[in-house]
């Protein structure tokens, strides 16, 4: 496999925001977040490139950019590697593992075929207990936030 260059990533996330779209609605199925979460996907990659497109299902509204930033990342590296994103597959990203899987038929305004579609998921889906972080830090350590304190970033 030969080695995928920032430039080259640059040239494929632009030719990505040329010939795609992210489309972003409501999250419809509550099996897939709560209220005011939303269904992000992509539209153009069957298409223009003969590869199914990609979604992200359950996306809180303070992460729409993280969720748009992943589905054209990993979208321009598709175009670029010999390496396929196929249902199935566990794979590093910049935001954590993802997990992909089998995307669900859909008749909404840009409808599709699950074969059209890859859903990126989380890799992480549960911690068992003595494995989070404050179950590892102990009681004594952890201090509950007063509504004033801020947190500086």
């Amino acid at each position: 496999m030969s080695e995928i260059t920032e430039e080259a990533m640059e040239e494929a996330n632009s030719k990505i925001q040329e010939t795609t779209i992210l489309i972003n609605t409501p999250e419809s199925e509550e099996q897939f977040g709560i209220k005011g979460t939303f269904n992000m996907y992509s539209v153009g990659m069957k298409d223009n490139y003969d590869l199914p497109d990609l979604e992200i299902r359950g996306v809180p509204g303070l992460l729409l950019s993280a969720a748009a930033e992943t589905i054209n990342g990993i979208n321009a590296y598709r175009l670029i590697s010999d390496q396929p994103v196929l249902v199935g597959q566990v794979m590093s990203w910049r935001h954590g593992q993802i997990k992909t899987e089998q995307g669900d038929d859909w008749d909404g305004r840009h409808e599709h075929k699950a074969e059209d579609m890859i859903r990126l998921t989380s890799a992480m889906t549960d911690i068992h207990h003595g494995e989070c972080e404050c179950c590892q830090l102990g009681e004594d350590e952890t201090q509950p936030m007063s509504e004033n304190e801020n947190i500086e970033l």
